[in-house]
């Protein structure tokens, strides 16, 4: 037994561990403390199924509702105050006092449980709670009946007694600051508001064909926000930045209104774009916003803002790790080739990406006097040109190791492109270049099993006549040579065959890519 002192205690800590309830009140006793808490069996219930404590005020009629208690840890200890009498024959010194209190430390609270709400609204009702308790029936008792008489005929008063279970969801009261609104509440202002509104109704703001004949009209969206105010001021902004450029991504966009101080939410930002921009559901600006009066589509200059393409390999697919652990780059380091993309597929601006070859790729004389859908003022295999690049910079910027075979693939084939087209171009000038390089760009895709199966269709063993009014019409099989070979003839492809098998090897191919 330790002595109080100055305040201050002095004893052995105890190992026992008890947690402790927090009583909201005062009650007229333990037991009835414990009867409101459910007695010893409700706190063993909740505390061996981790659920919250309940506390009945009234634990007697049934239709009361409790309060919650919620667990917390503590550090707190529990001790027994005692006061002590000296002795007769010890005489007290003006120093002592007469009565001498003690104090031992029970145990450690770990933890306690804190009523920090309240109670739902009672409904007390118009009876005694004893009789209410004995008209409440659960439905095992009452089922029997209504198979007998059904409802009509059952004779049980407590049914009348329709009380919802909660009449509130919440126990903690919360404080609700309504934002005034930003509109004068006068007829003038509501008038503009309406007339605003069905403005915006009637104008495309969603996105648009890309064969659309006209391109939405500009908005006069000054006369309907109030200068000053936080949406004008962002509004101004984004009108701005489309004055600087006509095309943008929305991840650029969003990033420029950012480095300005703005703020401003999802729903307020899609309101901007609307408000300055439309969109087009598909081709080169897929999802891209375009300043409302511009058509990229009458525009040669409007290629530099084209799409392309990144896809990350399924082998390479972290973005899931990356997005659970926090990691966000900035869309200004991903154009310049700086961080790992950490999407599966994302889409680029060409003029946003910070590579000297793609930009000077893009800014050379247009050779298209049209803006077609599928690959817009480029020809494909420009697009198909810049798409490997745009490939061996991120695979160059792996950060795990395992992309090394792809990036050797990625660069293999951007170089591959490149000499296809200056050796057409060597050959043929320039006039039948896009024609040729667009072939060969289409057969990049064929499969070599589809070739195979082509090649496995072939009369092996003679070339009849018969087997060869039969074939494809397409593929011309010519005789046997001199040295026992059939030789076949696909287009500008040659091969050659043993007549006594069915193993065929490439002769010679127009791009120069081997056929297996």
């Amino acid at each position: 037994m330790g002595v109080i002192k100055d305040g201050s205690i002095s004893g052995n800590l105890p190992s026992k561990k008890v947690f402790a309830v927090n009583y909201p009140g005062y009650p007229s006793s333990t037991e009835r403390a414990l009867v409101t808490l459910g007695g010893p069996e409700g706190i063993s219930k909740a505390r061996g199924l981790s659920k919250e404590l309940e506390l009945h005020f009234r634990p007697e009629d049934p239709y009361s509702h409790p309060l919650h208690g919620k667990s917390s840890l503590s550090k707190n200890f529990l001790l027994k105050i005692s006061k002590h009498k000296t002795q007769e024959d010890e005489t007290p010194t003006a120093e002592e006092p007469e009565h001498k209190i003690y104090a031992d430390i029970v145990s450690h609270v770990k933890e306690a449980y804190n009523f920090n709400g309240m109670a739902d609204y009672q409904q007390v009702l118009a009876i005694h709670a004893d009789v209410a308790r004995k008209k409440k029936r659960t439905w095992a008792d009452v089922e029997p009946q209504f198979e007998k008489h059904g409802l009509i005929d059952a004779d049980q008063e407590d049914l009348m007694i329709l009380l919802p279970s909660r009449f509130s969801l919440k126990d903690t009261p919360e404080n609700l600051v309504l934002k005034p609104s930003m509109f004068v509440p006068s007829k003038k202002k509501q008038e503009e508001l309406v007339k605003y509104h069905r403005e915006m109704d009637i104008d495309p703001s969603l996105m648009i064909d890309f064969n659309i004949k006209d391109v939405p009209k500009k908005v006069n969206w000054e006369k309907f926000m109030r200068v000053g105010t936080n949406e004008w001021n962002c509004q101004k902004a984004v009108c701005q930045l489309f004055d600087e450029r006509p095309i943008w991504i929305k991840q650029s966009l969003s990033e420029h209104l950012s480095k300005k101080g703005l703020k401003f939410g999802p729903n307020l930002f899609k309101r901007l774009l609307y408000n300055a921009a439309y969109y087009f559901g598909g081709g080169p600006f897929h999802r891209f916003w375009i300043r409302k009066e511009y058509d990229p589509r009458k525009d040669p200059e409007s290629r530099i803002y084209q799409r392309t393409d990144f896809r990350v390999d399924q082998n390479l697919r972290y973005g899931d790790n990356d997005l659970a652990s926090g990691i966000n780059y900035k869309w200004e380091d991903l154009c310049a080739f700086r961080a790992f993309p950490s999407k599966y597929h994302t889409s680029f601006q060409l003029f946003e990406l910070a590579d000297d070859y793609i930009q000077q790729e893009i800014r050379k004389p247009v050779t298209q006097t049209t803006c077609t859908l599928a690959t817009g003022w480029f020809p494909p295999h420009i697009l198909a040109i810049l798409r490997r690049r745009v490939a061996v910079r991120f695979l160059s910027v792996y950060p795990h190791p395992g992309a090394e075979s792809l990036l050797k693939s990625a660069i293999s084939r951007f170089e591959k492109l490149k000499r296809t087209r200056m050796m057409i171009k060597e050959k043929i000038g320039d006039e039948e270049e896009h024609q040729r390089v667009n072939k060969d760009i289409n057969q990049e895709n064929m499969s070599k099993n589809y070739l195979q199966e082509l090649f496995g269709s072939f009369p092996y063993n003679g070339g009849s006549q018969e087997n060869a009014e039969n074939s494809d019409g397409e593929y011309q099989i010519f005789d046997h040579d001199s040295d026992g070979n059939v030789k076949v003839r696909l287009g500008n492809l040659t091969a050659f065959s043993r007549s006594n098998t069915n193993d065929f090897k490439t002769g010679s191919c127009s791009d120069h890519r081997d056929f297996i």
